[in-house]
């Protein structure tokens, strides 16, 4: 097996064009994307990276707005005050 490495700057769009070498035979290669960790590469949404990523800007927000902050005993209160005003719907 035989390698031949570029280094490349991954565009917004992710898409990449390479122009290889003429002296590398036609056929099938495999191709491998290596990138350091904590590089500007956006993890998969909804990934465990991603989530993870997410968890400094909910605790911003959370800080910056703890009137809107509520309790599962709350929501669930406000679920139920709902359901009542719908009255007898079955």
């Amino acid at each position: 097996m035989h390698a031949h490495k570029l280094t490349i700057t991954i565009p917004k769009s992710r898409h990449i064009e390479i122009d290889l070498p003429t002296d590398l035979p036609e056929g099938e290669a495999e191709v491998i994307v290596l990138f350091r960790q904590g590089s500007s590469a956006l993890p998969r949404p909804g990934s465990r990276e991603a989530i993870l990523a997410e968890e400094p800007v909910t605790e911003a927000w959370r800080a910056a707005n703890p009137d809107k902050l509520r309790t599962a005993d709350e929501i669930d209160a406000q679920l139920a005050e709902e359901r009542e005003s719908w009255g007898d719907v079955g």
